[in-house]
């Protein structure tokens, strides 16, 4: 009995990575790409960003609702970041930048991860992104904003996980697997083991998406609680019941 109890955690793991192996890496298909997340789990959810303000202002993954239509807060570029990819939103907006300020137009937010606090959406100047994708891989770093995408096709992306290999570590140069989750209160982060981290992934055609659209204030112009917003679909759907 105490050897299968050990051997069960091992077992997990190894299941874990044959299901993972049986997907097709698009890494390659999503470079350089317009795209939006969408729940599995909660159909017209996508990821979309959350304004924490306290004393200091925080920006949260969280779920947001999008049904079918395009919303603009849903949106995320995507770039190469060594073999894997990279995900921002612009950190300003072009609309409200003088000339003065032109210079840093196109810096971005990030979503990335840190090695002993995990899961952070902050600016990332393009010229230390630069030097981290020009930088052979240190066993000092602390800074991973590079994720995989699996997906059962690459040309559908029904069926995808978003895939770090440094989630909130507790160990030098050490790999730990996180993917991509929604929690039943409207957060998304990166866990190990997780029953929600399928997505469906829609690439969007770059040319009709104007920049605005990628901006901090179509992301941000509904400030509202992910727990608030599931508290009230749930108040609605029961009195509809």
């Amino acid at each position: 009995m105490k050897t299968l109890l050990f051997l069960l955690p091992i077992l997990c793991i190894q299941f874990v990575q044959f299901v993972q192996g049986r997907q097709n890496n698009c890494n390659s298909e999503l470079a350089d790409q317009i795209v939006s997340f969408e729940s599995n789990n909660w159909p017209g959810y996508q990821v979309g960003l959350y304004e924490k303000r306290t004393k200091v202002t925080t920006l949260l993954l969280s779920l947001v609702w999008a049904g079918r239509a395009l919303r603009p807060g849903t949106l995320w570029m995507t770039e190469q970041c060594r073999d894997q990819l990279c995900f921002s939103r612009y950190k300003y907006d072009a609309r409200e930048m003088g000339d003065y300020f032109k210079e840093i137009v196109d810096e971005k937010n990030y979503f990335y991860m840190q090695r002993f606090g995990g899961l952070r959406v902050d600016l990332v100047w393009s010229h230390d992104l630069d030097d981290w994708k020009n930088a052979k891989p240190s066993k000092s770093a602390s800074f991973f904003p590079g994720f995989d995408v699996f997906c059962d096709k690459c040309d559908r992306l029904k069926y995808c996980t978003v895939v770090t290999k440094k989630n909130d570590i507790d160990k030098w140069n050490r790999d730990k697997i996180g993917k991509m989750m929604a929690t039943g209160d409207g957060w998304v982060r990166f866990e190990e083991f997780s029953q929600n981290e399928k997505w469906t992934i829609t690439v969007h055609d770059k040319n009709k998406i104007p920049d605005s659209y990628l901006g901090p204030n179509s992301a941000l112009s509904v400030n509202i609680s992910p727990v608030l917003s599931f508290i009230v679909l749930y108040y609605i759907t029961q009195n509809i019941i």
